[in-house]
């Protein structure tokens, strides 16, 4: 992925927070992690028509957590957009990448601990999911 689409997905994510700087990056993202990737997930595949996008699920300690995983053919991109739970000085949302899909959990595996597995391939989502998953994201984050 260049880093202009890495930029831009960043931005995309802090905007899907409504983040305004005064509160600290992890406080916003508790929570929130199913719904923001899945937005941003299919914020990526309009970005990137063509492209596999999969939902990793974890289980770390007894907290769940999403990540994107995204096959562009060239390498496996491994993307939280809630990363700052985790690592709260964390600048950018791509955690590493994978030569293939099946190395990805493993990956994760060493990154945050924990059992990982790939979970759903992301498909086009209806309008009515996305106000669904805004919803819920604007009750999370309050």
């Amino acid at each position: 992925m260049h880093k202009g689409l890495i930029k831009k997905s960043k931005e995309h994510t802090l905007r899907l927070f409504k983040y305004t700087g005064r509160k600290p990056l992890y406080t916003v993202c508790e929570d929130s992690c199913s719904e923001v990737s899945r937005l941003l997930a299919s914020w990526f595949r309009d970005k990137m028509p063509g492209t596999k996008i999969y939902i990793a699920k974890g289980k770390i300690k007894n907290q769940a957590h999403d990540i994107i995983i995204i096959d562009g053919g060239k390498g496996v991109d491994i993307v939280d957009p809630t990363v700052w739970q985790f690592f709260k000085n964390k600048r950018s949302i791509i955690m590493g990448k994978t030569r293939t899909i099946g190395e990805a959990p493993h990956k994760l595996t060493d990154i945050y601990g924990g059992k990982w597995k790939i979970s759903e391939r992301i498909t086009k989502y209806s309008k009515k999911e996305i106000i669904k998953l805004e919803r819920v994201l604007a009750k999370n984050i309050g």
